[in-house]
Order: C-alpha cells, then sequence, then structure tokens
C-alpha cells in the first residue's frame, strides 16, 4: 500500500517538475495534440493506403506523418503569407483606402444639416483634433505596426513549433497510445468510445469550419468581381480566414465595402453588396449550408472510425462549435465538442452502469 502511494506520489511530481521545465512549449504541444486528434480519420485513411503499396510499418508511420504535416502547413502558413505578401507589397493601396475613408468623412460633415448642430459640434472637434495632432498619431500608428510585426514573427514561429510538434506525435502516435492506454484506471471500451466522439466531434466541427470558410470565400470573390476596384481573389481570401473570428466574422470586410459604396455615392451598389453579403454569407452558408456540411462530414467520419458507432448529434454538433467560438475564440471549434464528447461519453457510461444495475437487482 506505501509502495504505491509512492509511487503514485512520484509519477505527480514528475509530471509536474516535466510541465515547469517544458511550460514555455506546453501551449504549442498541446494545439499539436488537438491537430493530431482532428487528423486522425485523415491518419487512418493515409495509413491504410500506403499500407497497400510499403511493406515496412516504419516507413509507413513517417509517410503517413509527413502527408499530414504538409496538409497541416498549407492551413496554417499559405494564407497568413500570402496575406502579409500582399500587404507589404501593396502599401499604397492601403494609404489610399485611408485618405479615401478620411475624405468622404470630411465630406459627409460638411453636408450635416443646421439643425443637427448637436452631432455636428463633436465631430468637428474630432476632426480638428485629428488635424491638429496628425504626426503624433501617425508616429503612434507606426510604433503599433511594429510591434504588430514582432508579433507576427513571435506567431509565426509559435506556428512552426506546433507543425514541429504535430509531426513528431503523427510519427509516434501508435507507440504512445500503447504506453499511455494500459496507465488509465478505465475499462478499454470506454476509452475507445470516449476516443471516437472525441475525434468525431472535433474533426467535424475543424472540417466544417474549413469547408464553410472556404464557401464563403468562393461565393463572395465571384460576387464581388461583377463590381470594378475590388481584387476578388484577395477580397475572397480575407472573407474566408475572417469567417472563424466570433460574433463579428466575414462582416468585418463586407461591412467597410458598402461604407465604402455609400460614401461614394453609390448607394445601390451599397445595398446589394448588403443584402447578399448579409442573405448569403452570413445567414444561409454560416448556418444552413454549416449544418447540412456538419451532417455529411458527421457521418462520413462515422462510418471511416467505426461503421458501427452512432454518430453524435448534429445539432449538438453545431451548437458546441458556435458556443466554442463565443467562449474560446478561434480554438472553441475543437474545445467546444471535446467538451460535448467528454460530456455524452460520461453520460452514457452513467447510462449503461445503470441498466446493469437495474438488471443486476432484478
Amino acid at each position: 500500500m506505501q509502495q504505491n502511494l509512492f509511487a503514485r506520489i512520484m509519477i505527480v511530481v514528475t509530471l509536474g517538475m516535466l510541465g515547469w521545465l517544458f511550460y514555455p512549449f506546453m501551449k504549442s504541444f498541446f494545439v499539436a495534440l488537438l491537430m493530431v486528434i482532428i487528423f486522425a480519420p485523415l491518419h487512418l485513411l493515409f495509413e491504410k493506403y500506403f499500407k497497400k503499396h510499403i511493406s515496412s510499418i516504419a516507413k509507413v508511420n513517417i509517410i503517413t506523418a509527413a502527408s499530414e504535416t504538409l496538409i497541416l502547413i498549407v492551413i496554417l502558413f499559405v494564407p497568413v503569407l500570402f496575406f502579409a505578401y500582399y500587404l507589404t507589397s501593396h502599401p499604397q493601396e492601403i494609404i489610399n483606402i485611408g485618405n479615401a475613408i478620411y475624405q468622404q468623412g470630411s465630406h459627409i460633415l460638411s453636408l450635416t444639416p443646421e439643425d443637427m448642430h448637436w452631432l455636428k459640434k463633436p465631430l468637428i472637434t474630432i476632426d480638428e483634433q485629428f488635424v491638429a495632432n496628425k504626426d503624433k498619431i501617425i508616429s503612434t500608428l507606426a510604433i503599433n505596426f511594429g510591434v504588430g510585426i514582432i508579433e507576427f514573427f513571435k506567431t509565426i514561429g509559435d506556428m512552426i513549433l506546433i507543425v514541429i510538434f504535430f509531426f513528431l506525435l503523427s510519427w509516434y502516435q501508435r507507440s504512445l497510445i500503447l504506453a499511455i492506454v494500459p496507465i488509465i484506471p478505465i475499462p478499454r471500451s470506454i476509452i475507445q468510445e470516449f476516443a471516437r466522439d472525441l475525434i468525431s466531434t472535433s474533426a467535424t466541427g475543424f472540417y466544417a469550419l474549413i469547408v464553410v470558410g472556404i464557401t464563403q470565400g468562393i461565393a463572395f470573390g465571384i460576387f464581388i468581381s461583377f463590381f470594378e476596384g475590388y481584387n476578388p481573389l484577395i477580397l475572397g481570401l480575407m472573407v474566408a480566414m475572417t469567417s472563424v473570428i466570433p460574433i463579428f466574422g466575414t462582416a468585418l470586410i463586407w461591412i467597410p465595402i458598402v461604407l465604402k459604396e455609400f460614401f461614394a455615392g453609390h448607394e445601390l451598389n451599397a445595398l446589394i453588396i448588403a443584402i447578399y453579403s448579409w442573405a448569403m454569407i452570413s445567414f444561409f452558408i454560416d448556418n444552413i449550408v454549416r449544418l447540412l456540411v456538419l451532417q455529411k462530414i458527421n457521418r462520413l467520419l462515422t462510418r471511416v472510425l467505426n461503421k458501427g458507432h452512432k454518430p453524435v448529434n448534429d445539432f449538438l454538433i453545431f451548437f458546441a462549435i458556435v458556443a466554442g467560438l463565443s467562449t474560446f475564440g478561434f480554438w472553441g471549434v475543437i474545445f467546444g465538442p471535446a467538451i460535448v464528447a467528454f460530456a455524452t461519453t460520461l453520460l452514457r457510461l452513467l447510462k449503461h452502469r445503470h441498466i446493469k444495475n437495474s438488471s443486476l437487482k432484478a
């Protein structure tokens, strides 16, 4: 008894020391672990495919991990680097947009009726303060831009760490599973059931997020190409990237465009863009299409993971994603379904035990 207690204490102390030692890398490691869970269905498909053509298990493991890592690199780096390249290679466009917004604001201020002096006076004061402190505002923006550049490169560094951890975890995941599962004091059937629910719900939410984002980007890019003065490729990419932002989402892109058209005197264009963006992008694709995509992906992943496993309810996954995004931000698309998977597995376990106890009493 004392030996078991001593062993447990030593395990806790050792894990605590390891956590302390690798604390700077824990966030990247945890995100990489979540991505491995999400990529589990793809891992099974790649592993099954490569086993048909390669006899060596070691080669299959490393090629499968490399293939998954390549997909993750494309998802993480390509949109961000492309967007950053465009901003740095077209700085004059950003300056022109800022000047246009300021000029249009000044023009609207000059058209404000006299009977609205209560609104006009504070706006004039703000405009005068802006002109008087223009140099100070520009220097502050320049400093913030420099800080933003530093944070951007820190984020790139974190993403590189995530990719490295992801590759290693994908490569050795079978060995890690075989080493960890026997230690957990829970029946293996419950562990397997929880793992299937966790992978299914998390992967479903993430893949649906990618599909919906791409759909929104394509729909907006094609639509905005009918209006002059806009780059459909860049705006479509920006809509796809902002689709993961909670609450505001794609409105961060199309609302400024609506205001720009309105200030330029193109009221009809502004109305058409506003109606299409809200009805098609923010409502239809973001809600109805997302639910349909969730249903398809959920059933597909269920067949991949286990043909006899019952999929988690589609509406439950949908609301788990919405709640996760509202609570945790972007990573809520993983945390929300993961929490739901844990809760559903726990409830199923309690139900099975209740039925078992009732049958024994009978």
